[in-house]
């Protein structure tokens, strides 16, 4: 949208929003509770990270922020650093994802670009990495720019992990980012497949990187095939924890790893509880003994005691937390419940569901909560009346995330009403009263547009 890089915009600064408590609303049947709302998202204070508008389709996603809180790590569309324009059907535009740094900030005004907020690309290795297979070196390319990358994760303030598609599935990469800034990072494999060593070895998928709060272990999920394209052969999807001491140990092929589930149809977004002691994570509804195709929220215990000493233990104390019936209306594949994680004390867990919120019958994505124990009914956490996603709870209770929401009603009207107030003390008498405002409503109808189109980042406070 081109006519969005001349537009007049003027500088706004944020609205924090009045405290109010999100109504919640029960799983077993069909809710009739009005979810009271704030402008056009649930009540709380909230700041937008993102705020440009460099395209008409970029999305920001898989947030994360550093220990330390000054920085977000995200996923993005290819290319949006430096923003350009695809309309040739490009499909890195589509396909390929680049990892983004962004310093943790509250929008102030409207930007035309990631790079006018601070946001950095994150640069690997030059030209070129490498992985080693069946002991030759074998070149992965350009991964700045040819590599589908995803599932960032940070391991401390300087040092991340992520995945990114090798010529042996995807594999989780880290990467030191003390000078992201300024330099070419180097990056390295975390873990390999024994069969990686072998020249007619499987193809295999590792992803969703989680660290355990203490650094000791990092969980992920693989799954895959024994031989390529061979149906008959693949697995089904598990979690794997890897000893964070061996990480990267001989090119990957000597850190050590032990699963901690069977293989079931369907696991997800894996996320350690904040003592270390639990795993939460999204899974098929073969993981509690039934059938269907909808994912529910599931957590496992973990016994650091017995993985350090070699034991394999699988599915300990797997509980079921969440339990979604099909109402009339809903989808045939059912609900889907995915992209959890634990709040700072443990208590409760927030987690994205395409269930039907109160007082509507559509099925956005949009933020629930649970206690952790499971003891209750799922209620409504975060609500815009489109897809919210990808949340991390901060240490302060606040909720980093994606939506679709766009701008919010709030800054819209500071917005509006700060472009009129300006026409209004230069105006030499050639407009009239509607002409100014309704010169003052179009600011507002072309930032409106991003609604929906794309996906910013947020930071909500209930």
């Amino acid at each position: 949208m081109k006519w969005l890089n001349n537009r007049f915009l003027l500088m706004a600064y944020i609205l924090l929003m009045a405290l109010m408590v999100v109504a919640g609303c029960t799983i077993k049947e069909d809710p009739a509770e009005v979810l009271p709302l704030c402008g056009n998202h649930s009540c709380g204070d909230l700041a937008m990270v993102t705020t440009d508008t460099s395209s008409d389709g970029f999305h920001y996603l898989n947030p994360t922020m550093s220990p330390d809180g000054s920085k977000i790590l995200f996923t993005a569309d290819w290319k949006a650093i430096p923003a350009i324009d695809h309309y040739d059907e490009d499909e890195f535009y589509t396909l390929f994802r680049q990892l983004i740094i962004i310093p943790t900030r509250s929008s102030v005004d409207p930007a035309t670009s990631l790079e006018d907020q601070g946001g950095v690309l994150v640069r690997f290795n030059g030209d070129y990495t490498s992985v080693t297979i069946a002991g030759n070196v074998v070149s992965m390319g350009n991964i700045e720019a040819e590599r589908r990358k995803g599932g960032p994760a940070w391991i401390d303030d300087s040092t991340i992990a992520y995945f990114v598609e090798s010529p042996r599935g995807y594999r989780i990469f880290t990467a030191d980012i003390t000078d992201y800034q300024t330099s070419q990072l180097l990056t390295s494999v975390a873990y390999m497949e024994p069969s990686d060593a072998d020249i007619s070895g499987g193809m295999f998928h590792h992803m969703s990187p989680s660290v355990s709060p203490d650094g000791q272990y990092m969980v992920f999920t693989r799954s895959g095939c024994a031989l390529p394209d061979s149906f008959e052969t693949c697995t089904g999807l598990s979690l794997l924890v890897l000893d964070m001491e061996t990480i990267g140990d001989n090119n990957g092929y000597d850190a050590v790893v032990h699963a901690v589930t069977s293989e079931f149809s369907r696991i997800e977004s894996p996320k350690w509880s904040p003592d270390g002691t639990k795993l939460v994570f999204s899974g098929g509804m073969d993981l509690g003994g039934s059938s269907g195709a909808g994912t529910e929220i599931y957590t496992i215990d973990f016994d650091a005691a017995a993985f350090d000493a070699g034991e394999v233990v699988l599915d300990n104390n797997l509980d079921r937390l969440t339990y979604t019936g099909l109402l009339p209306g809903d989808p045939i594949s059912g609900v889907l419940n995915g992209y959890p994680c634990y709040t700072p004390d443990g208590s409760e867990i927030i987690f994205v569901s395409t269930r039907r919120a109160p007082s509507i019958t559509l099925h956005d994505r949009n933020l629930w909560k649970i206690p952790s124990d499971g003891r209750l009914d799922p209620e409504i956490f975060y609500f815009t009346r489109a897809d919210d996603v990808d949340p991390e709870v901060l240490p302060d209770g606040s909720v980093l995330l994606s939506s679709l929401l766009g701008f919010t009603t709030e800054i819209l009207d500071q917005l509006e009403e700060e472009a009129y107030q300006a026409l209004a003390q230069s105006n030499d008498g050639s407009l009239t009263e509607v002409e100014m405002r309704s010169l003052a409503n179009d600011e507002r109808r072309m930032l409106e547009f991003f609604e929906g189109v794309m996906a910013q980042l947020y930071i909500f406070r209930p």
